[in-house]
């Protein structure tokens, strides 16, 4: 059994505005007296001024705002002048964030960046300084590419590498020429020890927990952002010309788009998919297990073109497609093929629409075919992007974008085609006649059944790579519309999948009930909450019958209207009784638990809302201090007792 933490939300007497690796053994120590034994964390890699963990701008680097300034051997060699002028300036940012409810992430980046650049100004000379840096270099060969990516990124003004004047195509030879460079090489120096230092504090961490027989599990993106070191040094490994997401459905019916590259996994098959097992491995230097984040993503990811802003464009890739040939056999000539592939527009219908914006709109975004009153968008208009640019108002805008993604077929890279997600809803699919339309489903059926063929293979090859490159216990986040053969892949190479009460359901039965908790496969992690969701008390709200969830339970009586400390303990102490492996809570549902250890407001305790940005998210910070959870008998004396009997539970299952 185990708790989920944010560490930027963890607030303890040592840290700095934002829970810091230091914080992570006094945790531990809670966790040993209620008798949890896994600590599951969010993202810890350096997201430079983005404070969303899943926009990393390295695969490897750590961020530098979980560092415990006050912890660094560096002090030492300071001068009693500098030394006390960098305790005074900690004091000062603990008192301003010791009670602040949110996480003011720029303002503490700001600050503790300040400081770390002043102490090492004056020790970045040393010669114990330069011999460990040295040796950090040989022993981590990501890490110069990192400090390098950082330096010209301040070099820059902090623009994208896309937006620079030099050095956005480096070749091997730049990062040991920009070391050498004395304008360079002593901001490459103070990235790198920033690094050093936070590996040294997270493996002491790490190790303090497993002397407490406590795992460590950390959480591993499946995807980095654009504007990154690895995508800036590594470009042939990643495919720019799409962004993953996901497909269409009743919550976002233009799907989702991550404005995160996809990778090339050809190109990662070349060279045996060498920077996943790095990841890997530098991963393991921290962590005993770890969750794979959106494992169906090695299976196939959505993709779709970078000029677009939602999901609605996308496939999956890899994924089987269509040749002209086909097409043809099938009996769509070129002229259907277009008519399915590429938007007509009537004039009447423009005209109806946009009203006097028409005529403007008519000559700079669409072309007219022929002498006919239809329109095609014109090629200037690549993607929802383009259309975003235009001026005309937002209503046109909305207008266009809605006909520019009416399609049945996509067309891809030689003269290749795929399936839209929602073609049937196609104005002019609509319009073919009843047995074109027959004909249209069965290849997309086909093309649909090869797809699974293809991603059963591609999961299993890099999933394989994957569990071969660590010893650490792999979870996977497999939450979505899952693939056929994603089960069998997982359970084939003993990955535990996830399982979230409130989406856990026997969706095929008639009023799709809830599976109860002890039906769950043992290889499967219990997850009652995560951060992308509302708490178990936040839910309560939202849900409207709680009673199917209740029975699923085992629980007796009628569902309890509000969600009290005492409805706490019973969904709790029923959920740890899942036959999952693994049971992990977010802390805010065990902090329930208790009257008086969560706000009053639920909504305030989660931390993301996806498809949402705004100061609310990745901001939260916990209402309670590890000292003071360590020394909380009341919430102890509730949850040690749950924990024991699951674990005598367990043992006896065991036998």
């Amino acid at each position: 059994s185990g708790v989920l933490v944010s560490l930027s939300g963890v607030r303890s007497a040592d840290s700095v505005g934002i829970g810091e690796f230091a914080d992570l053994p006094l945790l531990g120590q809670w966790c040993a007296t209620v008798g949890l034994d896994l600590i599951q964390l969010l993202p810890v890699n350096d997201t430079g001024w983005q404070s969303s963990p899943y926009s990393a701008l390295s695969a490897f680097a750590l961020h530098p705002l979980h560092l415990r300034i006050s912890d660094l051997p560096d002090l030492a060699l300071l001068t009693t002048d500098t030394r006390t002028l960098i305790d005074t300036r900690l004091d000062d940012l603990r008192t301003r964030y010791a009670e602040a409810d949110r996480l003011d992430y720029g303002g503490v980046l700001d600050q503790k960046t300040s400081i770390l650049r002043d102490i090492f100004a004056e020790i970045g000379e040393a010669d114990r300084t330069a011999s460990e840096l040295s040796v950090f270099f040989s022993d981590n060969p990501w890490v110069l590419a990192y400090a390098v990516f950082k330096t010209l990124k301040e070099h820059y003004q902090g623009r994208s590498w896309k937006e620079w004047s030099g050095h956005r195509d480096p070749a091997p030879e730049l990062f040991a020429e920009l070391h050498a460079d004395p304008r360079f090489r002593d901001t490459i120096h103070f990235h790198t020890w920033v690094q050093m230092r936070l590996e040294e504090q997270s493996s002491a961490a790490g190790a303090a927990l497993s002397n407490q027989k406590i795992m460590l599990k950390g959480d591993i993106p499946i995807l980095i952002n654009e504007d990154s070191a690895d995508i800036w040094a590594r470009r042939e490994l990643f495919t720019l010309r799409f962004r993953a997401g996901a497909p269409p459905d009743d919550a976002s019916p233009t799907g989702q788009n991550w404005d995160l590259p996809i990778y090339d996994w050809d190109a990662m098959r070349r060279d045996s998919f060498q920077w996943w097992k790095d990841r890997l491995v530098q991963a393991e230097k921290f962590y005993a297990a770890y969750r794979i984040d959106h494992v169906l993503g090695f299976f196939r990811v959505w993709a779709s073109p970078a000029e677009d802003n939602t999901g609605s464009r996308g496939h999956f890739a890899p994924s089987c497609s269509v040749t002209r040939d086909q097409l043809h056999t099938a009996g769509f000539d070129d002229g259907r093929i277009r008519w399915l592939c590429e938007p007509h527009l009537p004039g009447e219908q423009i005209r109806a629409a946009l009203g006097d914006q028409a005529g403007g709109i008519c000559d700079g975004a669409l072309t007219r075919i022929g002498d006919q009153d239809l329109f095609l968008f014109a090629p200037t208009i690549r993607g929802e992007r383009d259309i975003a640019d235009l001026e005309c108002s937002p209503a046109a805008k909305d207008w266009l974008a809605g006909q520019f993604r009416d399609r049945a077929l996509l067309r891809l890279a030689n003269d290749r085609f795929t399936f839209d997600w929602n073609f049937t809803v196609c104005s002019r699919f609509g319009m073919l006649a009843h047995d074109e339309q027959e004909r249209f489903r069965h290849l997309a059926d086909e093309t649909r059944r090869d797809s699974e063929e293809l991603w059963e293979s591609q999961g299993q090859e890099v999933l394989s790579v994957m569990r071969g490159s660590s010893s650490m216990l792999a979870c996977a986040e497999d939450l979505g519309a899952i693939p056929a053969c994603v089960p069998g892949v997982l359970s084939s190479l003993r990955i535990m999948g996830l399982r979230i009460p409130r989406w856990a359901r026997f969706w095929d039965q008639v009023g799709q009930p809830y599976i109860p908790p002890v039906e769950y496969p043992f290889m499967s992690v219990c997850a009652p909450s995560v951060h992308d969701t509302s708490t178990v008390r936040g839910w309560w709200q939202e849900e409207s019958d709680l009673r199917p969830f209740w029975k699923s339970l085992g629980l007796p009586g009628s569902v309890p209207a509000r969600y009290t400390a005492d409805t706490a303990r019973q969904v709790i102490e029923s959920l740890l009784f899942t036959n999952s492996g693994l049971c992990v809570f977010q802390l805010q549902d065990l902090l329930a638990l208790v009257d008086g250890l969560t706000p009053a407001d639920p909504t305030s305790e989660r931390i993301n809302v996806p498809g949402t940005v705004g100061p609310q998210n990745w901001s939260y910070r916990y209402t309670i201090s590890v000292e003071a959870l360590a020394e909380n008998r009341e919430l102890a004396a509730v949850l040690a007792p749950m924990v024991a009997t699951r674990r005598r539970q367990s043992i006896a299952t065991s036998r």
